[in-house]
């Protein structure tokens, strides 16, 4: 679904609902915002053909946090393009590259003793992915800057969900990217979803931060677009 000049919502059916990344581009780049799970790369590669590229032209994946339904795609997509350059927000690199453990995989660590037998096969799983899911970031982002592509990209740090979630300003057409730090409520811009977050107070916090902004319209990874204006 195209939603402004170069900006593709892409729509992506998963498990739990359709998950929306975002595809942009300018006459020198192709960019993939989040890159779904890594069953879902056909899905993706068939969003991407729709909206009249071919994921072998990626030129940029930016992540907006380390959850697998975000980054689980990435090594499918380096494949088809190799050259594919992949950033994400200072704070989460650590948890992509290996360097820390999963914030979700760490959280059921600390509490395995407690944990029903679904969830410990669930974790069991978890650490098998993650062990062999290490995604080496290109080039880190910090709060406020400004990739002088597609018009202007802003990193916008939000975290809550995730230490280290970004939202990504489009500033030329005025549309946020929100990743998991922006829901959908009855047609309201609303927060992260409580059940799924870090620290709901901070992820408050960032949802009044995301507001200051100058926005046209919203994009939630689970929710779709929201015009604002």
């Amino acid at each position: 679904m195209k939603i402004a000049k170069n900006i593709e919502m892409l729509e992506i059916g998963a498990e739990f609902g359709v998950m929306y990344p975002t595809l942009l581009w300018d006459d020198h780049h192709l960019v993939l915002i989040d890159a779904g799970d890594a069953n879902q790369i056909e899905s993706v590669k068939a969003a991407i053909s729709k909206a009249g590229f071919s994921a072998e032209q990626l030129t940029t994946v930016i992540l907006t946090h380390q959850d697998l339904d975000h980054i689980g795609g990435v090594p499918n997509l380096q494949a088809i393009a190799p050259s594919v350059k992949i950033l994400a927000h200072e704070a989460e690199a650590p948890y992509m590259d290996g360097r820390q453990t999963p914030a979700r995989l760490a959280a059921m660590e600390a509490g395995y003793a407690n944990l029903s037998e679904e969830r410990k096969r669930e974790y069991n799983h978890l650490k098998a992915v993650w062990a062999n899911l290490k995604i080496h970031i290109d080039q880190t982002l910090s709060d406020k800057e400004v990739l002088p592509i597609c018009g202007g990209i802003e990193a916008v740090h939000t975290p809550g969900h995730m230490p280290g979630h970004i939202c990504l300003y489009l500033r030329e057409s005025r549309v946020m990217v929100g990743g998991d730090a922006l829901n959908i409520e009855n047609g309201k811009l609303v927060g992260p979803n409580p059940g799924f977050t870090q620290d709901i107070v901070l992820g408050n916090q960032s949802l009044e931060k995301v507001k200051s902004y100058d926005i046209q319209a919203v994009v939630a990874y689970h929710g779709g677009l929201l015009k604002l204006k």
